[in-house]
């Protein structure tokens, strides 16, 4: 990966870079233990527009960059800040690079990659990509070294609004959490020692920090190929951190900006496919994010991968879910951990809000609007519906979600903070203490599921001895093991991971000995 940024070395590029970037379409060295998917093995084509200003290589699109309608290539992409540089005899050519991220549709997998190139005025070399580092399905042999030489073609322009273009770019970049290396707060390496440790490859954590009083203390970036050099802007596909991350997120906004008690509005209310379904009958809104309605559903490829995962649209999705029986537990009854709930509450949010606000809104661009834009989120990104009209997809909130470190500590801390951001009710309060139990309800049993005891708005919790103290964590956790782990500290622990490994015990030890949530004897 060292070759893929700017050595220290590296002086000032030659050159300014600004105009279109066109990246052809074509095959990839992927070697994986299965058969690829119909197209996974190909880079797709793109048109990248870039403004390089003071070293930085700045891409005009942060959003994702859908591919869906280009000879229907199976990844979608992430385009990051990179850099501009040039080194010694390079004479007339001046080098960049910049991150890249390759997502799916289906599940949310996030594979990290640099692409390389160097270039003149007028004239570039093709594309070098590497990838070594992913958050993918390590159980369908997810795992893998992907690298191409991508052909390239560079068109020079100037832009109207660059500008208007740097500026904005200047101040994202500020209101970005401050990060600091682990090894400043982390003395005897015991929380770096828990993110080194190897279970299947070399770099099992992709990702690995700890928030304490607004700063990021980051470990670095390990790849199977050395350290990642764009950390930042690096994404993380977390699967079921989703539930917590955007679907309480999301039902905790609107329960505060209707001030009625969305939480107990009904499901069938609100969606038709429903209705008539006895094991919905009484299922409310918190039932189905808190997965105690009594209905069918796991995590088994039945429940999943049939009902939800391959369905295209929400409207085969629902159906499929409305084809599923139900349990003998009524709603609130039992603990019965299913993603098809998520998506029940997702379709029926949608319902919910445009009574509320008027057909064609929707849910996740208010979500966007008045909660992630406002805390320096908005290009946090969750996976939608493959839908003909792309404006009618809605969140699976199940799992999908792919947020960059700074995203997610940002929505860490909202929760953390109560649902408020400078001086702003955001989230309803009285839910979120809910999730941490500061209030008399604590949530529900999950009848010694290894994952944790409790379940409360989609976030797990459970209890960890240290001495003579008991420590309760509260936690976001999805496939792989990814966690966002909330500590009575205030400290805020994130690993991102795809080797499964449940147990963080030790880890938590660890940020305990930083920081600690008992009082003194």
């Amino acid at each position: 990966m060292s070759y893929f940024s700017k050595p220290k070395w590296g002086t000032n590029a030659k050159h300014p870079l600004s105009g279109t970037l066109t990246l052809h379409g074509t095959q990839l060295d992927y070697p994986k233990e299965k058969e690829h998917y119909p197209r996974e093995n190909f880079f797709p084509e793109l048109q990248l527009d870039f403004i390089s200003h003071h070293g930085e290589l700045i891409p005009l699109q942060k959003e994702q960059i859908s591919t869906r309608y280009q000879k229907n290539y199976f990844w979608d992409v992430f385009v990051g800040t990179g850099k501009t540089w040039q080194e010694q005899n390079d004479g007339e050519w001046s080098r960049a690079s910049f991150p890249l991220t390759l997502t799916d549709r289906w599940i949310g997998t996030a594979r990290n990659c640099v692409a390389s190139f160097v270039y003149k005025p007028d004239s570039i070399s093709n594309v070098c990509l590497q990838c070594s580092q992913e958050t993918a399905d390590i159980d369908d042999k997810g795992i893998a070294n992907i690298n191409g030489i991508l052909p390239a073609n560079y068109h020079a322009r100037q832009f109207a609004d660059s500008a208007q273009i740097i500026k904005k770019h200047k101040l994202f970049e500020l209101k970005r959490l401050p990060v600091r290396q682990l090894s400043e707060i982390d003395i005897n390496n015991e929380v770096a020692d828990f993110f080194e440790k190897t279970i299947i490859t070399n770099a099992p954590t992709s990702l690995g920090a700890v928030l304490i009083d607004n700063t990021l203390y980051l470990h670095p970036p390990k790849t199977r190929h050395g350290l990642y050099p764009y950390p930042d802007e690096m994404r993380h596909g977390l699967y079921s951190v989703t539930k917590s991350m955007a679907g309480a997120l999301a039902l905790l906004y609107f329960e505060e900006r209707y001030e009625e008690d969305v939480f107990n509005e009904l499901i069938s209310d609100f969606v038709p496919a429903l209705a008539n379904h006895e094991g919905w009958r009484g299922v409310t809104f918190s039932h189905a994010l808190n997965m105690v309605t009594g209905t069918e559903g796991s995590e088994s490829p039945e429940h999943l991968l049939n009902t939800l995962i391959l369905a295209s649209t929400a409207e085969e999705a629902i159906n499929n879910i409305a084809g599923l029986g139900n349990y003998p537990e009524l709603p609130g009854q039992k603990f019965n951990y299913a993603s098809t709930n998520l998506f029940v509450l997702s379709y029926a949010l949608q319902q919910y809000v445009e009574e509320k606000e008027g057909t064609k809104v929707n849910y996740w661009d208010l979500v966007k609007e008045h909660v992630l834009v406002p805390i320096g989120a908005e290009y946090f990104t969750v996976l939608h519906t493959i839908e003909d009209d792309e404006n009618e997809a809605i969140p699976i909130l199940a799992y999908g979600a792919l947020p960059t470190m700074d995203e997610a500590a940002k929505i860490a801390l909202l929760f953390a903070n109560e649902g408020r951001f400078e001086g702003k009710q955001i989230l309803n309060k009285e839910r979120v203490k809910e999730i941490f139990g500061k209030t008399d309800w604590d949530g529900y049993n999950t009848d010694n599921d290894i994952r944790g005891s409790n379940y409360q708005h989609a976030f797990w919790s459970k209890e960890i001895k240290i001495r003579n103290c008991k420590v309760k964590a509260t936690y976001m956790l999805g496939f792989g093991e990814n966690y966002v782990v909330f500590l009575p500290s205030k400290a805020i622990v994130f690993r991102f991971l795809d080797e499964h490994d449940l147990n963080i015990d030790e880890l938590i030890k660890a940020v305990e000995e930083i920081r600690s949530s008992c009082q003194e004897e």
